[in-house]
């Protein structure tokens, strides 16, 4: 059950009776709030992921240790597990308020007095669980600072991309430490892109330019709303589309929900950093340098330059094209999703709904329906192109990078779950 703050007082109106919903799940979809809301501006990739899988792994932490106990215990404990890994991230803002309000209004519906001898332990089990992930992760890299120098204003050089910011997003964030023991994460980085002077790299521009542009007469509705649906951080829409996936399943299995979902988010901060490695290694260009670049440079010699040319998604974000990061995550997700579904690719009928809430040119929600993983991540991948700010190549192997590095997460999480 996905059950929203405002039906929580209904719930708590029984006494000493848990929580009818996914408690996991619950804060799965509070960290997304936090985490997009406005009050902080949202986080870039893969910072935003890096968030996700602390508090997961504090969920879990918390969950391992209270495991034996009742389902209103263990409750008590993830929840406060989760609170404070999230404020320990966003210590020092204003988000306190919100992160406090969703502990406040879960409490009286979980049912079990905090202030009660049993209520103390589970509070403390909570406590203990984020502190351990905090001091963890205190010193992973992520805040460490990392200048950047942009290179030469060359074919395929990377440049700040107009209307982005000055400087590009946490470069830094390509030396975080990985999540359960993966190690060094450069041995998953793929092959270099295409050479901007072949034939594979202008026609994969001019489909860019073409298919992208926010007045494009080629793509089509769909493929807009393609590119306008996958627009939302793509840990919030993966997570989501986890939640409808296995739906009630874990109501009452703790333990099992914060295994389930600390595997989806470490893989998918592990698939983040491993992208952001890619990204500084290659540093190439996007698709709105390439097609505002001056002079004449692809392989036939055709000028394409159009100074005026303004992808459908924009701002551009600030960092490099390859790889897609969204693209990267939808491989990671995909490949913990089919390992939690039997193994399989297909989705059991009718297929996982998922709906998002477009605030871009006030597009307004947007529901999707997918009967395969594949055909989700493959979807997720292209809508950066629809969008005009991603190359396909780097989409492409993007989704095989995020499916590599999950596939790895996944082998080594029983091992090391607990090498935050």
């Amino acid at each position: 059950m996905k059950l929203s703050l405002l039906t929580l007082a209904t719930a708590a109106t029984v006494v000493n009776a848990a929580y009818p919903g996914d408690i996991v799940y619950y804060w799965v979809d509070q960290s997304a709030t936090f985490v997009n809301g406005t009050v902080i501006g949202g986080l870039q990739s893969p910072p935003s992921a890096w968030y996700q899988a602390i508090v997961q792994a504090a969920v879990y932490q918390a969950a391992v240790k209270s495991k034996n106990e009742s389902l209103e215990f263990q409750q008590l404990a993830v929840s406060h597990a989760a609170h404070n890994s999230a404020l320990w991230v966003f210590h020092g803002s204003r988000l306190y308020n919100a992160v406090d309000a969703s502990l406040r209004a879960i409490i009286p519906a979980i049912g079990l007095d905090p202030n009660s001898k049993k209520g103390k332990e589970a509070v403390q089990t909570g406590q203990k669980a984020a502190a351990a992930v905090a001091q963890a992760r205190a010193e992973d890299g992520i805040t460490n600072f990392l200048d950047f120098t942009y290179g030469p204003k060359e074919p395929g050089v990377y440049q700040q991309s107009p209307g982005a910011n000055p400087f590009p997003d946490t470069p830094q964030a390509q030396f975080v430490r990985p999540f359960a023991g993966l190690g060094d994460i450069t041995r998953f980085r793929p092959p270099p892109p295409p050479p901007t002077d072949s034939k594979q790299y202008e026609e994969e521009l001019l489909y860019v330019k073409e298919q992208g542009s926010l007045d494009s007469s080629a793509r089509s509705e769909y493929d807009t709303d393609t590119a306008y649906f996958w627009r939302e951080s793509s840990i919030t829409v993966w997570n989501r589309f986890a939640g409808a996936l296995v739906g009630d399943k874990f109501t009452t299995k703790v333990l099992d929900s914060a295994k389930f979902y600390a595997q989806l988010n470490y893989a998918l901060a592990n698939a983040g950093i491993a992208s952001w490695d890619s990204k500084y290694t290659h540093l190439g260009w996007r698709p709105i340098t390439a097609i505002h670049h001056p002079t004449p440079w692809v392989s036939s010699g055709r000028d394409i330059s159009d100074p005026s040319w303004t992808p459908l998604l924009r701002p551009t974000p600030s960092h490099p094209d390859y790889v897609s990061t969204h693209s990267t995550f939808g491989g990671a997700a995909s490949a913990v999703l089919q390992a939690w579904n039997g193994g399989s690719d297909e989705l059991a009928a009718p297929g996982v709904t998922v709906s998002s809430n477009v605030t871009l040119d006030a597009r307004g929600v947007i529901e999707r329906t997918y009967t395969s993983l594949r055909e989700a991540a493959e979807e997720n991948s292209a809508s950066r192109v629809f969008g005009g700010i991603h190359f396909t190549f780097a989409g492409v192997e993007g989704v095989a990078l995020g499916q590599r590095v999950a596939k790895e997460t996944l082998k080594q999480f029983d091992a090391n779950w607990d090498k935050f």
